[in-house]
């Protein structure tokens, strides 16, 4: 993610923290700090008890190799019954296009809506929930989803990146820490309540086999430096105990790395974050800020 990225949507956290969300500041020319310092990076976390253990950050010259991820723009997903006629296939009509421009950002505001469009788009297409998921009614009788006034699904988008391909974005930052309300009203930065642990769960059922799931069971929650390790029970179970594991847990709860299914974490809403000294659950990793 990109230095201005990474601004972008910490001025737009810091709106839904105050709750203003109409600031204007004609001429706006934030102070763009380095965001992958060497230095700085070599302390974001705090060392595990097993020093050997702890996470090593990649440098700063690879970091700024990487290349820059062109946010394409995005276009809401609507619940069975409330899309417009002819939706998809207007959607198939569609160029792809960049949705970011930082040329245009002239205000404080236009930044904040910048942080928005960031914080809403999906990194990943077609993964998790499949396009005809969320077309049928079902799905979401089976997993309880919540929707809005509007009947759209705030945590998921369309994205056309080719001419006549339409994808089902799905894993941004709005996934995890948007939240619907009792009366179909959304919280942008709130502990999300998005059913992940039990969309994930159907998904593994449908097309994972139990060594792609163990692979990504010890990637996300294995250490091996403790003896015994936390994930070894679990490994032993069966394709079906697994998922059914990840199936109880649930809305606004996740399983992440860094913790265990057994015992998964609250996720945490972002609303405040600029006044708080340690960023997740854990508090292994520094909350450093940056200069608005």
């Amino acid at each position: 993610m990109s230095k201005r990225i990474k601004v972008l949507i910490f001025l737009f956290l810091i709106v839904c923290s105050i709750g203003n969300a109409h600031v204007i500041t004609r001429n706006y020319s934030p102070a763009i700090p380095r965001v992958w310092d060497d230095a700085e990076m070599a302390s974001l976390q705090l060392p595990l008890v097993d020093s050997t253990a702890s996470p090593k950050q990649i440098p700063s010259d690879y970091y700024y190799r990487i290349p820059i991820r062109t946010i394409y723009k995005n276009y809401p997903v609507y619940v069975p019954g409330k899309e417009p006629a002819g939706y998809l296939e207007w959607l198939k009509q569609q160029d792809p296009q960049s949705a970011f421009d930082p040329a245009a950002l002239k205000t404080q505001a236009d930044w904040i809506r910048a942080g928005e469009l960031v914080f809403d788009s999906p990194v990943f297409y077609d993964n998790i929930v499949k396009i005809a998921e969320v077309r049928d009614p079902r799905w979401y009788e089976k997993l309880d989803v919540p929707t809005t006034k509007d009947g759209t699904l705030p945590w998921l988008r369309y994205v056309v990146r080719e001419k006549a391909k339409v994808e089902l974005g799905t894993l941004s930052c709005a996934m995890c820490h948007t939240r619907v309300t009792p009366d179909g009203s959304v919280v942008k930065g709130a502990q999300g309540n998005f059913p992940f642990e039990q969309v994930a769960a159907q998904t593994a059922r449908n097309s994972y086999t139990l060594d792609r799931l163990l692979a990504l069971e010890r990637s996300f929650f294995g250490a091996p430096w403790i003896k015994p390790d936390p994930l070894h029970e679990i490994e032993q179970m069966s394709l079906d105990q697994f998922i059914e594991l990840h199936a109880a847990i649930p809305a606004g709860v996740i399983a992440r790395h860094g913790t265990n299914p057994r015992f998964p974490t609250q996720v945490s809403d972002l609303i405040g974050i600029r006044d708080r000294k340690y960023l997740d659950h854990t508090g292994l990793q520094l909350h450093r800020s940056m200069p608005i």
